[in-house]
């Protein structure tokens, strides 16, 4: 049986020497971790997971009062409707300080960066029944204060287009978007299914529309090229770690300067030294190999000073 493969156009635009910010859902913690383990400066998710657009665009298109009024208190903490439930404090004042700052530093990041990759989860939302405004997480609130419907594409596209353009006016940031190749199946493959579709939609007309996006087939990789259970992990809806490095490798092909790449392989030998544990940790062949590895490093970080060793 022949292979179906995805093709991705080469654009060569990441390198070492600049700044990457990353959004969304829990598919964007794989690619920005990947990122900062191969020593890039990365900013990501200062808001937590967050799988819906709206949300997202919220976040940044607010101002600081927006943010303000999103927190409220549950049983002791002081939690926000605009970020995700690990974002938590025991007062409100203090949420709210944070959140605020949070923010400021992702819009600072954001203004060196030379990519913004943000990642849609689901088209699926939850209203609040009292203010009418869309959720980024619920917090075990229950489901009688909210109305759940999906997104449509003009919605999506309408939002995203507000936070382009004002993004546009203040720098020279490119945005990919990635569609998460994670199953939301809570309510049934059906309704993943149209949700991917709306998201899919939204993030085309988007690439269509503004000549500094673009879009990265993490989905498609999935579901057309792997498309088998193998990839996934055993609840069978998130991709596993071969799954996750070979998505890691086609994106490398495509976004990777041939510098960048060459850099990264032999970083990452580097990294395997690092990696290893020694049996007898006290003996003269292990203080030697430990010195040798010490000086690789040294002698690497000297050669490429733009390199992010935080990603060790």
């Amino acid at each position: 049986m022949q292979k179906t493969s995805v093709k991705i156009p080469k654009v060569e635009s990441v390198d070492y020497a600049s700044h990457y910010s990353f959004l969304g859902s829990c598919f964007s913690e794989h690619l920005s971790a990947k990122m900062k383990e191969n020593g890039f400066t990365v900013s990501a998710n200062p808001f937590g997971v967050i799988f819906n657009p709206i949300s997202l665009a919220d976040l940044l298109l607010g101002d600081d009062e927006v943010l303000e009024d999103s927190v409220f208190e549950r049983d002791g903490v002081a939690l926000s409707w605009l970020a995700n439930s690990t974002c938590f404090t025991y007062a409100e004042k203090t949420l709210k300080t944070q959140l605020v700052e949070l923010r400021k530093e992702f819009l600072n990041s954001l203004s060196s960066s030379k990519i913004l990759f943000v990642t849609f989860g689901t088209a699926w939302v939850y209203e609040k029944n009292s203010t009418h405004q869309i959720v980024a997480n619920c917090h075990k609130v229950p489901n009688k204060n909210f109305t759940k419907r999906l997104l449509t594409v003009e919605e999506i596209t309408e939002k995203w287009s507000q936070l382009i353009e004002k993004l546009n006016l203040e720098s020279d940031l490119k945005l990919i978007f990635t569609v998460s190749p994670v199953r939301h199946v809570k309510d049934g493959l059906v309704e993943n299914a149209r949700s991917k579709a709306v998201l899919l939609n939204a993030v085309h007309k988007l690439n269509d529309k503004y000549s500094n996006v673009g879009y990265f087939p993490a989905y498609e990789l999935m579901l057309d090229e792997m498309r088998d259970y193998a990839f996934y992990k055993k609840d069978g809806l998130h991709p596993n770690e071969i799954a996750v490095d070979e998505i890691w490798k086609r994106f490398k092909e495509a976004y990777f300067t041939e510098q960048t790449d060459s850099i990264c392989k032999e970083y990452e030998k580097i990294r395997m030294l690092f990696a290893h544990r020694s049996l007898h940790p006290a003996s003269e062949k292990a203080k030697e190999f430990e010195l040798n590895r010490e000086k690789k490093l040294e002698d690497f970080k000297l050669r490429f000073p733009s390199f992010n060793r935080g990603g060790r």
